[in-house]
């Protein structure tokens, strides 16, 4: 996982599969700055074709909890982002989408995050013709009907990546507030 800035003044000081910890020395400071990589992932906001947006439940250990969030996943080597968000979409949700319009991407937290978030739309989303499949082990598919304010209140939707990507989502005219 490689840093954009600065490279010859960075030092590994962690490292897992899914992040690496990087103090990042700057001129003129006597602390380094740590920051942290990991790869890009994507967030999808998807409609079915009854306009019901597709949620997943899943336990969060970082919560300690169960939280609804739209589908998401880690940007794999060699994939491109919309690749990753077909596959999410189908692995969380069993549902496939011909277009996938990509929104935006934005920065997960600029402070200390060097990924990227990137936002997808698939409208007319559809369960996949696959008889047998199976949604991803320890995930639940919600078909949400309700309003987006009352979403955004819900204590469970507390991702603020997927408050995010709902925000995109409504200013580009994709979603409604009510």
């Amino acid at each position: 996982m490689a840093t954009t800035q600065n490279p010859d003044r960075d030092e590994v000081v962690f490292e897992t599969k899914w992040f690496n910890i990087v103090a990042r020395r700057s001129a003129g400071s006597r602390d380094p700055h740590y920051l942290l990589t990991s790869s890009d992932f994507v967030g999808v906001v998807a409609l079915t074709t009854d306009r019901k947006l597709l949620l997943v439940r899943q336990f969060r250990p970082a919560v300690g909890g169960a939280t609804l969030e739209v589908p998401s996943g880690h940007v794999d080597e060699g994939e491109t982002p919309e690749e990753t968000a077909r596959k999410e979409l189908i692995e969380e949700t069993g549902y496939v989408a011909d277009r996938f319009e990509l929104l935006t991407t934005v920065s997960p937290a600029i402070g200390r995050f060097t990924n990227k978030m990137w936002c997808f739309f698939a409208p007319d989303a559809r369960p996949t013709d696959q008889a047998d499949y199976q949604i991803e082990s320890g995930i639940e598919l919600v078909h949400y009907s309700g309003a987006i304010r009352s979403l955004v209140m819900d204590k469970t939707f507390c991702s603020s990546l997927s408050h995010s990507i709902l925000l995109v989502a409504l200013a580009h005219g994709r979603l409604k507030l009510d």
